[in-house]
C-alpha cells in the first residue's frame, strides 16, 4: 500500500482544482454562461447537494430536518441556485446603461423569483399534506 506523502499531495491538490475547473468551464458552456456565472451557480448546486446529503443522514436522528420533512424547500433552494443564470442571461443583451427593475424580463423580475420561489415551496407543502398518509411524500 502507497503512502502520500505531504509533499506530493500537492499534486493532488492541482489535480482537484483542474478538475473542478474543468466541471464549471463545461457546465458554463453547456448553459451558455459566462465562467462567474456558471461557476457561482455550481457552486450553489454544490451547496445544495451537501445540504440535501445532511438532511438525508440526519433523517433518522431528527425527522423534522430528514429529506421527507423539508423535500419542498430543497425544491425551492433548486430553484434558488439557477437565480445567477437568469441575470446573465437577461443581461446578456442589454446596454451597459445602468438596469432599472421595468427593462428587465419578467422572469428575471424580484416578484417573479420571490413568487416562483415561494410557490414551489407551498404548492410542496400542499402535495406532502395532501398526499401525506403515503410514505413516498
Amino acid at each position: 500500500m502507497s503512502k502520500v506523502d505531504s509533499e506530493d499531495s500537492w499534486i493532488l491538490f492541482v489535480v482537484g482544482v483542474a478538475l473542478a475547473a474543468f466541471v464549471a468551464w463545461k457546465f458554463s458552456n453547456y448553459l451558455g454562461l459566462d465562467k462567474a456565472t456558471g461557476g457561482l451557480v455550481l457552486a450553489r448546486l454544490a451547496v445544495l447537494a451537501v445540504v440535501t446529503g445532511l438532511s438525508w443522514k440526519v433523517a433518522d436522528d431528527f425527522p423534522p430536518l430528514g429529506l421527507q420533512a423539508v423535500w419542498p424547500l430543497l425544491l425551492s433552494l433548486l430553484w434558488l441556485c439557477c437565480w445567477p443564470a437568469l441575470d446573465f442571461w437577461a443581461l446578456k443583451d442589454m446596454p451597459s446603461v445602468p438596469v432599472r427593475e421595468e427593462m428587465l424580463p419578467w422572469w428575471d423580475t424580484l416578484y417573479a423569483k420571490w413568487g416562483v420561489l415561494v410557490g414551489v415551496a407551498a404548492l410542496g407543502y400542499l402535495l406532502k399534506k395532501l398526499f401525506g398518509r403515503y410514505k413516498g411524500l
